[in-house]
């Protein structure tokens, strides 16, 4: 089981001529300790009434994360085996499709998840990062919501299992945040999304942007001097047409790196081409130029390896063109 982790609430290619440019980009904050920067999923546990999904839609219109919870899912993935095994089976196939789409976006998920061990295979689901939250309400408030009135019918016996009533709803002990929902003073929808600000804040970072056809060891000498001053680096890939020129995919290219760069502080975005960088007032950032490249890594070219000098790559990006069959290993 995952651990609860504490969160305090507080042509960049090598162009050989000119030198590169490269531009900090204003992100604020910080991730937990060890995490490579990466979209968030916040997952939401609670009784039926809690207040979990206006939690959720209010924090997506703040913070700009798509939701999933049982309305949205309804049409194409909808559950309606309300076993123990049944709701078990349905939330670990919600958190696989939450760490798919949190690959492109922040993921706010909201379901009941009433068992305590179902919530921990979650947790083993999703990325390091995910954080479960406890949307805490008594049993009583929840009942005097009950806007759809599905309390009153299971109180009938007209609906079964139903978390609360008939079906228990175990402690959250493996929640990293709870939040009091009950409606008491200084527990408003705005204070309790104030209360998850934190898990929204980007890290700063360093953008390099350029072709990287393909990534070699000028680039990683660029990356690398990045890292060793403690800097997050995203490396964003032109998205360029596959010419004789440019003989690699975008989605090669992002693979390359992601593969080269597994477990460190670094992180592939694609973006579109570009002819210039054009700023106005560099408010938050700077642009700067690398001044300091030795000669012999100076004088590394991607048109030399695409030419056939592979020796001016690391020996992460020739195992990954030799798995990919683009080249033969000789």
């Amino acid at each position: 089981m995952k651990r609860p982790m504490r969160y305090d609430s507080t042509e960049t290619e090598k162009q050989l001529n000119p030198p590169v440019a490269m531009i900090y980009t204003t992100y604020l904050g910080q991730y937990p300790e060890g995490d490579i920067m990466g979209n968030r999923i916040v997952w939401f546990t609670g009784l039926s009434g809690a207040g979990k999904t206006t939690i959720a839609m209010a924090a997506a219109d703040r913070f700009g994360c798509e939701v999933l919870d049982g309305d949205t899912i309804r049409d194409f993935f909808a559950n309606r085996d309300f076993s123990r095994e049944g709701r078990e089976r349905h939330l670990l196939g919600i958190a696989k499709m939450a760490k798919m789409m949190s690959k492109h976006t922040d993921v706010l998920c909201s379901f009941i998840t009433p068992y305590e061990d179902v919530r921990e295979k979650i947790l083993e689901i999703l990325p390091d990062d995910a954080v479960m939250v406890h949307v805490s309400t008594s049993l009583e408030v929840c009942e005097d919501r009950d806007v759809k009135g599905l309390y009153a019918r299971a109180r009938t016996g007209e609906i079964a299992n139903f978390t609360g009533i008939s079906d228990p709803f175990d402690e959250p002990k493996c929640a990293h945040i709870t939040l009091d929902s009950s409606g008491a003073e200084g527990a408003s929808v705005d204070d309790m999304v104030d209360q998850l600000a934190h898990l929204f804040e980007k890290p700063k970072a360093v953008l390099l942007p350029g072709r990287w056809q393909p990534l070699h060891v000028g680039h990683e000498w660029l990356i690398q001097r990045e890292l060793d001053h403690g800097k997050r680096v995203v490396v964003g890939i032109r998205d360029t047409p596959v010419s004789e020129s440019d003989p690699f995919s975008t989605d090669v290219r992002k693979r390359m790196i992601e593969h080269r760069y597994a477990d460190e502080d670094v992180e592939a975005w694609v973006m579109p081409d570009i002819e210039a960088i054009s700023y106005g007032r560099k408010v938050g950032y700077e642009v700067r130029e690398a001044d300091d490249i030795p000669p012999e890594i100076f004088a590394v070219s991607a048109t030399g390896v695409r030419g056939g000098n592979k020796a001016n790559v690391s020996e992460r990006v020739m195992e990954f063109m030799i798995a990919e069959g683009i080249w033969d290993g000789e």
